[in-house]
């Protein structure tokens, strides 16, 4: 079995994890206190679960918020101060579980999840990508998660789709996650309309055959399928999977994500298939403890 933890900006989950099942998890507030802290109370939790489950846990999977590199967070812009600049080995240290500790970011390992458990069961080549707050991603290759040099491989959330399009949170215009994002589709339907509501209601608007509302998620749609033909055309994945919040709207973004993904990708590239992922909110879970299972050779 494997110890798994899924930091994110709001909360920290927690599970035990036998073969993509989890068998008991929790989650708490991330705190503004020093990871440290936050970590140890974490470690203290598991291993009641452990002892409740009369389990023999042999590695800890963990994922973060951000790119690893030289086994190092470098960045977290959604985390409490401290996190950002420790060691995977400082985070091993905090947790004191005395286990192998093995580390990547969570859009990696959700797609991991889905690969070993969910919409990916089957696939050797996919392409994971997280609609949400933002838009993040993560690429499986021949059965291998693909890194990168500074662990930041598979995020097109900052892809520019539109060259004049709204300024993006990175300070760039026309980035995928200043156009798809669930805030940037809110503020473009607050701008088409006057009125401030939640993507969730303007989804249930553009089903109910709302222009503003469907003009919204169509634009959404469009710079969704330019960051996939990127990927496509990069990469030849074989199946795109969406995760993420935002992905219960993929009927809606899917027309006009196709319409783009055929504009822009080359066709020995196509048909490229968009999935809905399986496992939900757990995805990072279930991937930080196949990762680790991996990192132990056991996969």
């Amino acid at each position: 079995m494997e110890f798994a933890i899924d930091v994110g900006g709001t909360k920290i989950a927690y599970a035990l994890v036998d073969h993509s099942r989890i068998m008991a998890s929790d989650r708490v507030e991330t705190a503004d206190a020093p990871p440290a802290e936050q970590l140890r109370a974490v470690g203290r939790q598991l291993q009641a679960m452990a002892r409740e489950a009369g389990a023999k846990v042999a590695a800890v999977g963990l994922s973060l918020p951000g790119p690893i590199a030289h086994d190092t967070l470098l960045q977290g812009p959604n985390l409490p101060k401290g996190w950002v600049g420790q060691r995977i080995q400082d985070f091993a240290a905090m947790l004191d579980l005395g286990l192998p500790l093995f580390a990547q970011r969570d859009a990696l390992m959700g797609g991991l999840g889905e690969y070993a458990a969910g919409a990916g069961r089957g696939l050797q080549s996919l392409f994971y990508i997280t609609l949400g707050t933002g838009i993040g991603g993560g690429l499986i290759l021949d059965g291998e998660p693909l890194l990168g040099a500074d662990g930041a491989a598979g995020e097109v959330g900052h892809f520019q789709a539109e060259p004049r399009g709204p300024v993006c949170g990175c300070g760039r215009r026309g980035c995928v996650e200043a156009i798809a994002a669930g805030p940037s589709i809110e503020r473009d339907y607050a701008k088409r309309t006057g009125h401030a509501i939640g993507a969730k209601e303007i989804a249930d608007r553009a089903r109910a055959g709302e222009q503003a509302a469907l003009a919204a998620y169509r634009r959404a749609g469009r710079a969704l399928g330019v960051a996939c033909a990127v990927v496509a055309q990069a990469a030849n994945p074989q199946a795109v999977i969406a995760g993420g919040s935002l992905a219960e709207s993929l009927d809606l973004l899917q027309p006009a994500l196709l319409q783009s993904l055929r504009q822009h990708a080359w066709a020995a590239n196509l048909p490229l298939p968009i999935l809905p992922a399986q496992l939900g909110g757990p995805a990072p879970l279930i991937g930080a403890a196949y990762f680790a299972r991996r990192g132990l050779g056991e996969d």
